[in-house]
């Protein structure tokens, strides 16, 4: 595998919980790309949800940057990061884990804690949604991912199951 500072485009997908967005900062300080968290832009004041054209388009306008990592996972645009990306890294860790770490977050955190969050919400029927979605993760978004997968390529992917492998990805 390359160096991560010789992939210009690095999109980090997987499912919520599993450490996108903190890989992503790390990733970000390493290699000086800039960083876009999807959360902190999809997710408006008060978690209101951007319109699915506005997302799209602004999507479309950071993919044609030269240098960018992306954090989130959106099946909605996935394939447009997919396609557009030198290197897609997708965080496929144990449910049990990305479980706890969404409760933990959603109960602890403030909206100053977290940048790639506008404003956290509270425990609703929402976020129930949200832990039925992590729970079924697996089943629901890595067929497509690794759809995309065959689709593109040219795309090199790297794809970590554990804390340990996220931990020895050579970041430097």
């Amino acid at each position: 595998m390359k160096n991560l500072r010789d992939y210009p485009r690095i999109a980090i997908i997987g499912c919520p919980g599993s450490g996108k967005s903190t890989l992503a900062r790390e990733i970000a300080e390493t290699t000086g790309h800039p960083l876009i968290h999807l959360d902190y832009h999809y997710h408006q004041p008060g978690w209101i949800d951007m319109p699915r054209d506005e997302f799209i388009t602004m999507m479309n306008q950071w993919i044609q940057g030269g240098r960018w990592i992306i954090d989130g996972h959106y099946s909605g645009t996935l394939e447009l990061r997919y396609a557009a990306a030198d290197l897609v890294i997708c965080l496929d860790l144990p449910r049990w884990l990305c479980l706890r770490r969404a409760v933990k977050r959603q109960g602890k955190q403030r909206p100053d804690q977290r940048p790639d969050v506008s404003d956290p919400g509270m425990f609703t029927k929402e976020f129930a949604k949200f832990l039925l979605w992590i729970w079924r993760f697996r089943k629901t978004c890595l067929p497509e991912i690794n759809r995309l997968r065959e689709a593109c390529p040219g795309v090199d992917f790297i794809h970590l199951r554990s804390r340990r492998a996220v931990r020895e990805l050579e970041i430097s």
